[in-house]
């Protein structure tokens, strides 16, 4: 038996999907399992014969007996996904869908897909889903697969060294502002650290950085300040059931975070000590204008007890481990 995952590439390199998956391939890697490589394109410029051929290029390697985890989606319509999963089933092999986003859950104007999404997730032997409450949702649709692990946070694998964290008054948000529209409202004393590739005209207190590499940001962002995990009111359901990529930057980084109410990792974040869990940015910005030094140092202790979790991948090194000891096990 030999255990393959499937890996977006062709994104931009910013792309946080990319990222994400990536991140689990390299991790999957580590353990032994292999990649099945897909490219992100416009699918529309094949024919349906030059599709089959190229996903029959994709799945070449697999033999019956074998295991895929299916990370999805794979950005290229969910068309591609179904035929994905339908050229995977022609294999007698164990499928492992590992769910990053549901787009019909992440846009209204997508529902439309939901059928069909939940259409090929049935078709999979195990689901990997961010939280209990995204199976919960899913299943209110159709959802039928009775194996499931939870991944509850993502990891961040890297080497870059931390510095000593000191109370900085400043909140660190990468993210696009037409993405995440609050921070072109941001009319607080309290300075946003605004990562981004994208121009567009800001609040005073609002400070554009430059693109980092990954490791100079989180080494810079290791000297203080926090790290905040917010989305626009319309994307608040959604919020309840993902997990946000940046939040594990942020703890891989060390300092400690601010979330809003209801977020899928609320409870890790207050079982650990790991920031503060608000109900709206103006309770975030008294919070830390408030703040000590020594509740902050107590903060970032507890965070880099906890980042070295991250930071070595084992979040990741268990949901991969477990759902494949779940297709194998009955």
């Amino acid at each position: 038996m030999r255990v393959y995952i499937t890996n977006i590439n062709g994104q931009s390199g910013q792309s946080t999907a990319q990222l994400c998956q990536n991140t689990v391939t390299d991790v999957a890697i580590s353990l032994g399992y292999r990649e099945l490589g897909i490219y992100c394109y416009q699918i529309h410029t094949d024919t349906e014969s030059e599709l089959s051929k190229r996903l029959d290029g994709i799945v070449s390697g697999l033999r019956n007996g074998d295991v895929v985890i299916f990370q999805t989606p794979t950005w290229n319509t969910t068309e591609f996904d179904e035929k994905l999963m339908n050229k995977l089933k022609l294999y007698d092999i164990k499928i492992v869908l590992f769910i990053h986003d549901v787009v019909p859950l992440m846009f209204s104007g997508n529902f439309y897909l939901m059928d069909r999404t939940i259409s090929y997730y049935n078709k999979a032997d195990v689901i990997i889903a961010p939280s209990q409450r995204m199976i919960d949702q899913l299943r209110k649709f159709g959802l039928n697969v009775a194996k499931t692990v939870i991944q509850g946070m993502w990891d961040h694998p890297t080497q870059a060294p931390m510095f000593s964290a000191t109370l900085k008054k400043e909140i660190h948000f990468p993210g696009n502002p037409e993405r995440f529209s609050f921070v072109k409202e941001w009319n607080y004393d309290i300075p946003l650290k605004l990562y981004t590739w994208q121009s567009t005209d800001l609040p005073q207190n609002v400070h554009k950085m430059n693109y980092r590499p990954d490791e100079q940001l989180l080494m810079e962002m290791s000297q203080g300040g926090f790290g905040l995990v917010w989305m626009d009111d319309k994307d608040k359901e959604y919020q309840s059931l993902y997990c946000p990529y940046k939040l594990g930057s942020f703890l891989a980084a060390g300092i400690p975070v601010i979330v809003q109410e209801g977020i899928a990792n609320q409870e890790l974040i207050e079982k650990n000590g790991l920031g503060w869990v608000v109900k709206n940015i103006e309770e975030a910005i008294v919070k830390i204008q408030n703040v000590t030094e020594n509740e902050y140092a107590e903060l970032v202790k507890n965070v880099r007890s906890f980042s070295p979790i991250l930071r070595e991948g084992f979040f990741t090194r268990k949901l991969l481990t477990e759902s494949v000891l779940k297709a194998m096990c009955d």
